[in-house]
């Protein structure tokens, strides 16, 4: 009896996995089964399937809400491969332990305290407290605000699209709104075509932003409603996001509005429109308005700022985050000021955030330079070297815009990118904390000053 309880014992150690680790897998059996309903002959035009890396490298970059994509969808896809990506997409960014979890508790499910931590995990959220009414009001204000836009899109669409402006309404409600960039356009033109459609620019922007400011915010807003009832975290948000789009629309306005290859050729209220749209866009969603090849290196170098800055938390975009951006610039401002504390609004940030924050910032770094080298190494320096970063800070904010090199890896180069899309969705720190085991050591060493800077 006492060796069979063992047995089970070992077992259950053996084949315990952490909270990041079941996050993590999670998406890679969503990416798997997404790989395998796009190799399938019925989910493309030439009845062929799409090959096994194509469909892997589809596949990642819509369940990690990225955008980055080697076929064209309204050509090559099917009826039922469009499906296939609207449902990666949806699931993708609402995480599919969140619907997983829903589904789960609608049938009388009692979460134990490990499957909490798991949630608490892939909710990136500090407690473990009310994760089922969180996940609840995450498909609430998903439905509603997807459905709204999805109707509106679809008037919008139908004088040229007839009864398919449904379908095109739906899809670019949801890939607009997780944050994914895919289009039904085709021709990998975007929105390049449409740049001078405010309207659907404006329907498509201010679906990035709910979509990128995170559900906790949206909560704050619909429950709180003042400003001074607001969490810090959404007053940190709110601000962010309000000057990282402010900013990124002057300097590119500011480039661009005289490159007759982008948006010098426009009126100015179409320049402007563009710009703010390419702010907004550029952040994490991927939907592109002009040619982005063309664009001066300064407006590059923008948005591959914006690209690594990404989204905010417990949102459907990417990214190091735009709170850990500005706990960053906080932090460094203190120490300007030579102040030990960081306080903002009144509160107190404490340095346990500030430390992780750097460590976000540091990992992210890395990683992009790291994955940057290798894609060069691999792509030959064919390409420029800019070209091969703003690729690569595309695939880990979860961005998915491309200067038209996205198809010309080879299989090496796909492979690395769905490692940086994956990371890039699930979260740096996740992914790397889910190969590293963390033990609080009780041995205290001694403490010594070294010089820096």
């Amino acid at each position: 009896m006492k060796l069979n309880k063992l047995k089970r014992t070992n077992l259950e150690t053996t084949f315990q996995f952490k909270p990041t680790q079941i996050v993590i897998l999670s998406f890679v059996i969503m990416i798997l089964l997404g790989t395998f309903l796009l190799m399938l002959p019925f989910s493309t035009t030439n009845n062929l399937g799409l090959h096994p890396i194509d469909a892997l490298f589809v596949s990642t970059s819509a369940s990690c809400v990225v955008g980055l994509t080697v076929v064209d969808l309204h050509n090559d896809l099917t009826l039922f491969g469009k499906v296939v990506m609207l449902f990666l997409i949806q699931v993708g960014g609402l995480g599919i332990m969140t619907l997983a979890t829903l589904a789960a508790h609608a049938m009388g499910h009692r979460f134990q305290l490990t499957e909490n931590l798991v949630l608490k995990e892939s909710l990136n959220q500090d407690t473990q407290s009310g994760m089922v009414d969180l996940i609840r009001r995450i498909i609430r204000y998903t439905l509603v605000v997807e459905g709204f836009f999805a109707a509106v899109l679809a008037i919008h669409f139908y004088p040229e699209f007839g009864v398919d402006a449904i379908g095109y309404g739906i899809f670019h409600s949801v890939s607009a709104f997780c944050n994914a960039g895919f289009d039904l356009f085709g021709n990998y033109d975007s929105l390049c075509l449409r740049n001078t459609d405010i309207f659907l620019m404006t329907c498509l922007g201010a679906l990035v932003i709910l979509g990128g400011i995170g559900f906790t915010v949206m909560s704050d807003f619909v429950h709180r409603r003042r400003w001074k009832k607001f969490s810090l975290h959404t007053k940190i948000v709110v601000v962010s996001n309000i000057v990282l789009i402010v900013v990124g629309t002057i300097l590119i306005f500011a480039v661009e509005c005289n490159n007759t290859k982008t948006i010098g050729n426009m009126d100015f209220i179409s320049q402007f429109a563009n710009s703010c749209f390419t702010s907004i866009s550029c952040r994490t969603a991927g939907f592109n308005s002009f040619d982005l090849a063309q664009a001066e290196q300064v407006t590059q170098l923008n948005m591959i700022i914006l690209m690594f800055i990404g989204a905010s938390p417990l949102s459907t975009g990417g990214g190091i985050k735009t709170t850990t951006f500005f706990v960053i610039l906080i932090s460094m401002w203190a120490v300007f000021r030579g102040r030990k504390d960081m306080v903002v609004f009144g509160r107190k940030i404490s340095g346990e955030l500030r430390d992780r924050a750097f460590a976000i910032f540091t990992m992210g770094t890395i990683w992009v330079v790291i994955a940057g080298m290798i894609l060069s190494v691999l792509d030959g320096e064919v390409h420029e070297l800019e070209e091969v970063i703003f690729e690569t800070v595309s695939g880990f904010g979860t961005v998915g815009m491309g200067i038209g090199i996205t198809s010309e890896w080879d299989m090496a180069g796909k492979l690395i990118l769905v490692v940086t899309m994956l990371a890039g969705r699930v979260g740096i720190m996740t992914f790397m904390l889910s190969f590293i085991t963390q033990k609080n050591s009780m041995i205290k060493y001694p403490q010594e000053n070294i010089m820096l800077g």
